[in-house]
Order: C-alpha cells, then sequence, then structure tokens
C-alpha cells in the first residue's frame, strides 16, 4: 500500500442526471470527510465547468442532515455538464487543483467522464503534481464496459417496467379507438431500458408485444406483420422502441433536428422514432397509433426508485474514496455480480484505460430478434437490479 497521502478532495458530477448521481456524491463526500487524511471535501459547479472556473462549494462545511436529504434528491445536486477537455485545459485543472491542493479527484459520470478522468490524471502526470482520480460509474443506459450494471440503470429499468404496464392498460380501455402505442426510451446505442419494459410481462398476449432495440435494424416489413398479426390476436398492440433504433444501412429511423445537431463529445441529437413510426402504422395499417415519450423524466422519477439501486450508487461513491485513501488511481469502480441463486454484489477496480470509447451492447442471451422480445435470462439479470416486489396489474 502506498503511503497516506494528505490533502483535500473534490468531487464532479457530469453527463445525464440520474435519480441516485447524488446518492454517489453523498457517498464519497461522507467517506471523504471520515478520513483524517483529507481536511477538506470540495464540489465543483457543474462539472469540469467549475474546476475550470473556480467554483467550488465546500462540502465539509455543509450539514449532515442536509447531505442525507440531498443523496434521496433527483437529479445532480452540484450542476453537471457535457464539456470536453481543450487541449489547453489539462494544465488549467492541474493549477486549479494545485490552488486548493486537490489531491484526491472523484469524477461521477459515463464513458465519456471515464475519459476526461484518464486526461486529467495524465495532465497531473506531466505537471509533476501527484493526483489521485477514481471514476465512479453512472449512466441509465447501461452501457459501459467492464461492469455488471451502472448505477441509475435500476431506477430506469424499474420506470420502464411499470410505465409500460401503465400505457398498456389506458391502450388495452382505449383499443377501440387508439389501438396502438408506442413508447419510446432513452439508452443511445443499447436496448438495456426498452429490454426492462418487458419486465412485467407474464405471457405472449401481456404487454409489450414488440420490443424495437438499437442492436437489430429495424426491418419495415416485418414491423407491420407483427403489429398487424398481435392486433388480430389481441385487440390492442404496446411497441417499445430505443430513440436511436436504426435500419439496415445504419440510418437512424428519427429524423436530425435543426439547430445544435450534436453534444459537445459528437453524439447526435435526433428528434425520435415514435412520430415516424406511428406514421408509417396509420398509412399502411389503417389505424390510431399513439406515441408516449417520458423523455428525461424517465432518468430521474423518484418514485419508480429502486432501493438497490440508490445503496450501490452510495457504496460506489463510497468506495472510491477508500481506493484512493489506499493509494489506487486512474480506476473506476467495477460492479461483480457474485454467483450463486441469491443476487450479492461485490466492487473491484478497473483500470479505467478499459473503459473510454466502448460501449457494452444488450447481448443475445439477453433478446430473441425473431420474436422481438427478451429471453428469460434478462429476467434473472434485471430483477435484482429494480428493488421492490413490482406491483400487479390484474385485469376484468
Amino acid at each position: 500500500m502506498k503511503s497516506l497521502l494528505k490533502g483535500n478532495a473534490l468531487i464532479a458530477q457530469s453527463g445525464g442526471c440520474t435519480a441516485v448521481i447524488n446518492q454517489s456524491l453523498v457517498g464519497a463526500a461522507m467517506a471523504s470527510r471520515a478520513s483524517n487524511a483529507i481536511p477538506k471535501v470540495f464540489g465543483s459547479r457543474n462539472g469540469i465547468e467549475g474546476i475550470l472556473k473556480d467554483s467550488l462549494v465546500n462540502l465539509s462545511a455543509s450539514d449532515v442532515e442536509l447531505l442525507r436529504k440531498i443523496a434521496k434528491t433527483p437529479s445532480a445536486a452540484l450542476g453537471s455538464s457535457r464539456y470536453k477537455l481543450l487541449p489547453e485545459d489539462g494544465k488549467k485543472i492541474v493549477h486549479h487543483l494545485k490552488k486548493h491542493d486537490i489531491r484526491y479527484l472523484f469524477l461521477i459520470g459515463g464513458n465519456d467522464t471515464a475519459n476526461t478522468s484518464l486526461q486529467i490524471a495524465k495532465a497531473a502526470r506531466l505537471g509533476d503534481y501527484t493526483l489521485r482520480v477514481v471514476h465512479v460509474p453512472k449512466t441509465i443506459d447501461n452501457d459501459l464496459v467492464e461492469t455488471d450494471h451502472c448505477p441509475g440503470y435500476g431506477s430506469v429499468a424499474r420506470f420502464a417496467a411499470i410505465t409500460t404496464q401503465e400505457a398498456a392498460l389506458d391502450t388495452r380501455a382505449m383499443k377501440n379507438v387508439d389501438p396502438i402505442k408506442i413508447i419510446e426510451l432513452m439508452g443511445r446505442n443499447s436496448g438495456w431500458i426498452v429490454a426492462a419494459s418487458a419486465l412485467l410481462k407474464k405471457s405472449p398476449a401481456d404487454a409489450p408485444h414488440i420490443l424495437l432495440i438499437p442492436e437489430i435494424p429495424f426491418d419495415e416489413t416485418a414491423f407491420l406483420k407483427r403489429t398487424e398479426a398481435t392486433l388480430q390476436s389481441v385487440g390492442y398492440c404496446i411497441i417499445v422502441i430505443s430513440e436511436t433504433i436504426r435500419d439496415h444501412a445504419g440510418n437512424r429511423i428519427g429524423r436530425k433536428l435543426g439547430g445544435v445537431t450534436k453534444d459537445p463529445f459528437g453524439h447526435p441529437y435526433v428528434e425520435g422514432a415514435s412520430p415516424r413510426l406511428a406514421s408509417i402504422l396509420e398509412k399502411n395499417l389503417r389505424v390510431r397509433a399513439r406515441f408516449d415519450k417520458p423523455g428525461t423524466i424517465q432518468r430521474m422519477s423518484m418514485p419508480y426508485i429502486s432501493p438497490v439501486d440508490q445503496k450501490e450508487a452510495y457504496n460506489a461513491g463510497a468506495r472510491a474514496v477508500q481506493w484512493a485513501l489506499g493509494g489506487m488511481s486512474e480506476v473506476m469502480v467495477g460492479f461483480f455480480r457474485k454467483p450463486g441463486k441469491k443476487y450479492a454484489l461485490e466492487y473491484r477496480p478497473v483500470p479505467l484505460a478499459k473503459i473510454p470509447n466502448q460501449e457494452r451492447y444488450l447481448p443475445a442471451e439477453f433478446f430473441d430478434a425473431k420474436h422481438s422480445m427478451i429471453k428469460p435470462a434478462f429476467f434473472d439479470y434485471a430483477l435484482p437490479l429494480i428493488g421492490a416486489k413490482l406491483p400487479e396489474f390484474p385485469v376484468l
């Protein structure tokens, strides 16, 4: 073990907000406050931008009861950002870290944040400044590699499962007027969230009936046939799609937006595919198709929070501090499922260099492409993550 390094700590939140990202913030803050090696704990306003602008919050002075309440509050309490580092930013960041004697840096975020963490660690080495950097994972997309799952996913998965059934009951009741409902969910380039929408499905007739994920190219002919067959056999059809589904040529089904078309990291903004799919269905099947787009509320809705997700997010923040105090740097807090029937998790450090510029897609073992539906193995994977027992939705 490396010698105990004394210095202040800094925590920042980046990327899309979630229902549990503040759990990681408070977990890291409380663990830092408990260490004699860390005199002060700072929070950076609006992610990396707060470091560059020297906009910091003294979390050591925050009331413990306030922090406990913050942990149970959605969104990012410090503010977030999608700022992409410029070549000259590394030296500026190290300058501000030195100014506040910050020796421990904890960045909470997804793939892009992992890359930013590496860049800052490199800048510190080049500047001959001792800095320990640990990345705390966060993404509802659940697409980080080298980890079983990501904080934020369990809660959005619970949201997807329950709200899909709520929408299905509405459509079932109104099937003589509005027999088709399309639900468009997030997930970027992976289908993890869409897959979770089927966790309450018990029979082929139960909703959802069709899942469209980015990993499987959209086939319009097959889509129309499956929808029509469902209408004939069930009387209504619930279709859950990812906002980023593509055709066989790799083109997104959703239209590109005007104005700002990409975020700072180059991820494109699109309108989403549900309006176009609704139009295709109405034109070809001559029935009304409605669509719901929960948008950002799906990633931070507290009524659908997963207690398991909350606990694991908090522990990830605390574990990051423990590892940094023990001498680790340039690692991510990885989640690893223990073998056995009963769900149990352990945290292991993952070399940070393995994380950036990669995505973990929904594997074939979890999804049946032929029937556009999840496989039994996905239930085993996802149900432990969503926490409390799911509600029942009986019908007459």
